[in-house]
């Protein structure tokens, strides 16, 4: 959804639309994206909207289009970054590096961390065994990762 509504929508197409002709150029569009300091040539302007000239309703459905791949692309991102943080996590319970955690990695990691008192190496085995959809008795990246997300966790 455009962050803008209608009533601000209105305002930016008046202040493109300079020969007051119930439509706005993609030069002026241009020009008032440039004073915003967007920098986008009229040719690629024409080939993205499809026309030279713009009514208010083209102007509108744009500029939501605009503000649909903007929160696109921040998904896309987040999700990047997400993404980035588990395979750092992973990395750390995946001591020798084959690809695969087990229960002994999870043991060690623990251990160092100090989180391990209390704990028995069944509880780790069990939490395992829960996520691991191949059932190899180990988790892969995939297997972590639904497990981090709680994903297609089976009911013990």
């Amino acid at each position: 959804m455009c962050v803008l509504e209608l009533p601000e929508l209105q305002k930016i197409f008046e202040m493109c639309e300079q020969d007051m002709v119930g439509e706005v150029s993609v030069e002026e569009i241009c020009r008032v994206l440039s004073r915003a300091g967007i920098d986008i040539r009229g040719d690629e302007l024409k080939a993205i909207v499809g026309s030279e000239r713009l009514d208010f309703e083209v102007f509108v459905q744009f500029c939501r289009s605009i503000a649909s791949t903007e929160q696109l692309r921040h998904e896309i991102v987040t999700a990047d970054d997400q993404e980035c943080d588990l395979k750092e996590a992973f990395n750390v319970f995946d001591i020798d590096r084959d690809g695969f955690i087990s229960s002994e990695e999870v043991e060690k990691v623990l251990w160092r961390l100090g989180l391990w008192e209390g704990k028995e190496e069944e509880d780790w085995k069990r939490m395992i065994q829960k996520f691991d959809e191949n059932l190899d008795g180990r988790l892969d990246f995939q297997e972590f990762k639904n497990m981090m997300l709680r994903r297609n966790a089976l009911v013990s």
